[in-house]
């Protein structure tokens, strides 16, 4: 069932003699454990003289009062709790799937990456969970950290902020900020600093891209000439179109519109898409959702 190969012993075992290790080691008494396990005491202790000879390693340090685990005993039971685990929720999720119980996920996401990644996810996602139901949440970052604080949220794709988040992160993508341009300057170049005096359009400071294009402009110590400032990317894009600037688009949001869009030169402008969720909330469709999600993000 589980092979596992760590500190030169191998295991190879049904779950009742993990359940057994593991149960011993939390009672740390071979009778208490098996009156917990509803077995006898000299089967308990058989059981676990004939996994020690098999793979020739003591688990416990039973001469002891109460009854030790070993280096290798710890190392088992660390691994076993895992699988365990593991066990638990294969159970629950198949149980749900086969009673055709509902798998509910919550995923909040800024509107643009909801547009263009969501649809193909959740189509997938549907094949192998077709009783499911996504709830999407589209709100700016800010309104939905506070989604994700307030429990309000399974799982937010957003742009990775260590200094803010303590959950779990999974990277999915690093993404390019890249310039949209309109046909009358896109002869000014591939420099940021050769766009000095040229109006930019700028998403408002509450979106996570109009903070990220502040930040960058004033990393590298550049005064954008704000012209028009905006909270919808699509607006901001329109706007170029009409030739009334420039401004900063992420490079999913490139795959799927035209225009002139530059990747400026001698800049690190990336930032890192990220799964953000609670490990509490960790299950197999979620993860499977994760999974997906990533997959359509790679293949873009």
């Amino acid at each position: 069932m589980k092979t596992l190969a760590k500190y030169g012993i191998i295991i190879s075992m049904n779950f009742n003699q993990l359940k057994y290790i593991v149960t011993i080691a939390k009672e740390r008494n071979i009778t208490s454990a098996a009156k917990k396990l509803f077995v006898s005491q000299s089967s308990l202790s058989q059981t676990i003289k004939n996994l020690e000879n098999e793979y020739k390693t003591k688990f416990f340090e039973t001469d002891t009062s109460p009854i030790k685990l070993t280096f290798a005993g710890e190392i088992f039971v660390n691994w076993a709790t895992k699988i365990l685990k593991s066990e638990e929720e294969f159970k629950e999720e198949i149980e749900r799937i086969s009673n055709n119980n509902e798998v509910k996920i919550t995923v909040g996401m800024a509107t643009h990456r909801c547009i263009y990644i969501l649809p193909t996810v959740i189509k997938q996602f549907k094949k192998e969970y077709p009783h499911s139901l996504i709830v999407v949440k589209e709100y700016p970052t800010p309104t939905l950290e506070k989604m994700l604080e307030n429990d309000e949220l399974d799982l937010l794709v957003d742009i990775e902020n260590t200094d803010k988040y303590s959950y779990k992160s999974v990277l999915l993508k690093k993404e390019k900020i890249l310039l949209d341009v309109p046909d009358k300057y896109i002869s000014v170049g591939d420099e940021l600093f050769a766009f000095k005096g040229v109006p930019f359009i700028m998403l408002s400071k509450e979106q996570m891209l109009g903070k990220t294009a502040r930040d960058l402009c004033k990393k590298y110590k550049f005064e954008p000439n704000i012209s028009v400032e905006c909270k919808n990317i699509e607006t901001a894009h329109s706007l170029v179109q009409q030739g009334l600037g420039v401004t900063f688009v992420p490079e999913l949001f490139t795959k799927y519109n035209n225009g002139n869009f530059i990747e400026l030169q001698s800049l690190d402008i990336t930032r890192n898409i990220c799964a953000i969720y609670e490990n509490r909330k960790s299950s197999f469709a979620l993860d499977r959702f994760i999974q997906i999600l990533k997959n359509s993000l790679d293949n873009l």
